[in-house]
């Protein structure tokens, strides 16, 4: 079946989605650091190009704030002040909702690992219910950031943003709904021989056209 996967994306793209379906899968994405993973999905809520903006931004902070051991996990978050965190990116609603989601993480981080808390909480989310969810009811989380996060967690599902639904849309089936790509990306992953995660990010590479700036982090 995976061939019929080869045929729509080819073995570049498919071999880089196998790449980062990897890293979401082992809790590696971005070396694991869980506050990278909630910046990366907050940055990824404003529209911004994927590859040439979040991944470079995320990447500055990394640089900045991680390696030079200023910020290691959630818990240490609070330490930056809008002022220097609106220096660096100037939207406010990204900043209030990473500020929550650290919360959300440190709050419940009993074994100081925070990405395993972060999996614990993507096991049990409900995207179909995703706003009664404690992290869904955070102002600036839509269903986009909520199933993103959940990939970058190591559930193996589908984000439904509009490159997504209109590839879908183009390729299989109309869906006018989030809830409808989610079911449908369902289906065509298996028809595929791939996973969902797999999925999403074979169409975000072919889709972005920058397979070959693309590094797998």
């Amino acid at each position: 079946m995976k061939n019929n996967a080869l045929k729509l994306f080819g073995s570049e793209i498919i071999r880089e989605s196998e790449g980062f379906a990897r890293l979401c899968r082992t809790g590696r994405r971005w070396e694991g650091k869980a506050i990278l993973i909630v910046l990366d999905a907050c940055l990824d809520s404003t529209g911004l190009n994927y590859f040439t903006v979040v991944v470079p931004r995320v990447n500055y902070f990394r640089e900045r704030y991680v390696k030079t051991g200023t910020i290691s996990k959630c818990s240490d978050f609070k330490k930056l002040g809008e002022k220097e965190l609106l220096s660096m990116f100037k939207n406010r609603r990204v900043w209030a909702a990473m500020k929550e989601i650290c919360e959300f993480i440190t709050e419940r981080d009993n074994e100081e690992d925070e990405i395993k808390t972060l999996k614990k909480w993507a096991e049990n989310a409900d995207p179909f219910n995703f706003k009664k969810d404690e992290l869904g009811g955070i102002k600036g989380i839509g269903i986009n950031t909520f199933q993103y996060l959940r990939i970058q967690s190591g559930i193996d599902t589908i984000m439904p943003d509009k490159i997504i639904m209109k590839w879908i849309s183009r390729n299989f089936k109309n869906v006018k709904t989030p809830y409808e790509c989610i079911a449908e990306g369902d289906k065509i992953s298996k028809t595929l021989g791939i996973s969902k995660t797999e999925l999403c990010w074979a169409i975000w590479i072919k889709e972005s056209g920058e397979l070959n700036r693309i590094k797998i982090e």
